[in-house]
């Protein structure tokens, strides 16, 4: 007797392959889900049901996911447009962009980026009898003047010498994305750049400083609620404890800023150049006729030492001997 096929939870098979009209199916999550929870698709020919194949609370993780890589709205819209087939428009972009600036002028968080894009990219879409599809293979930068795919054409993305260490971990805490350290750890160069850093007192505030700054970037970002201005407001008041306020900076402080010495040693102690290349360490040889000098110098003297035996071997084959001459040699 054969026996029945096993038919799995909330698989297309247990649905008998019938197209539902209130669900759409998530590849992301393998299950079945209502349609509100779907945007529209841009993709007929694969979705055959009006739906994107990924649902929306994914659609947004594949955003933050590169934004956590990238810190930038349009490198990381573009690449999640890619992974799911999307459009990615210009126009559509800056509306995106001007709606998320409104939500945090009002107080609100902008926390739906992607689908922002999508309601936006579907009004450019209505609206303009240019665009006949919404793929990504019709997005604006893949098209030349003659309106033929450019396969040449690749996103730059910047890319970053940055190393995460242990010793930035400890100095800036944990739980941060990359991005954030690498944000802090340039700020903080720029400022200790400009400023002195006398004690672990000024430290501190350059520290808040710092913090500050990437809390204003989070919410200029969208990444978190927050009030810009007020924010700003208390960075100002710690520029003025720490006297970094460009109208404090006169006199010996001025000075003391654009001092071409005291920048190559802030350069010095805070980013040191690497070893030099094996041949580059002593291409004139200084160390070798440094040594020779010391070395004549100490056996004129008759003083027997490390240096003058090194002496000796490196004159060595430009020395005449009395035993020499008697030789003939």
């Amino acid at each position: 007797m054969p026996r029945p096929k096993k038919i799995v939870a909330n698989s297309p098979q247990n649905k008998k392959n019938e197209i539902i009209s209130n669900e759409g199916y998530c590849r992301v999550c393998q299950c079945f889900k209502s349609r509100k929870n779907f945007y529209e698709a841009t993709n007929p020919i694969i979705d055959k049901n009006g739906l994107m194949s990924v649902c929306k609370d994914h659609c947004a993780e594949i955003y933050y996911m590169y934004f956590s890589i990238y810190n930038n709205l349009e490198t990381s819209l573009r690449l999640t447009c890619q992974d799911l087939d999307v459009c990615f428009n210009q126009h559509a972009l800056k509306e995106t962009q001007s709606h998320i600036e409104k939500l945090l002028s009002q107080g609100k968080k902008a926390e739906a980026v992607f689908g922002y894009y999508k309601s936006k990219l579907g009004s450019t879409g209505r609206n303009n009898y240019n665009i006949e599809s919404l793929r990504f293979k019709d997005s604006d930068n893949l098209i030349n003047n003659d309106n033929i795919i450019n396969d040449n054409i690749n996103i730059e993305l910047t890319e970053s010498n940055f190393i995460l260490t242990e010793e930035i971990l400890r100095y800036w805490g944990k739980n941060r994305g990359l991005w954030e350290y690498e944000y802090l750890d340039e700020e903080m160069f720029k400022i200790k750049t400009s400023f002195e850093c006398p004690d672990y007192g000024m430290e501190m505030l350059m520290k808040d400083i710092c913090f500050l700054n990437l809390d204003i970037e989070r919410v200029r970002q969208g990444i978190e609620k927050g009030d810009i201005s007020k924010l700003i407001e208390t960075r100002s008041k710690l520029m003025n404890d720490a006297k970094m306020k460009p109208i404090q900076a006169t006199g010996a402080e001025s000075n003391d800023q654009i001092t071409f010495g005291m920048l190559i040693k802030k350069l010095e102690n805070d980013r040191p150049t690497d070893e030099p290349l094996e041949e580059w360490k002593d291409p004139d040889k200084f160390e070798k006729w440094q040594k020779v000098f010391v070395g004549h110098l100490a056996d004129m003297n008759d003083i027997e030492n490390d240096a003058v035996k090194e002496y000796r071997e490196i004159i060595k084959p430009y020395t005449v001997s009395r035993q020499d001459e008697e030789a003939g040699e």
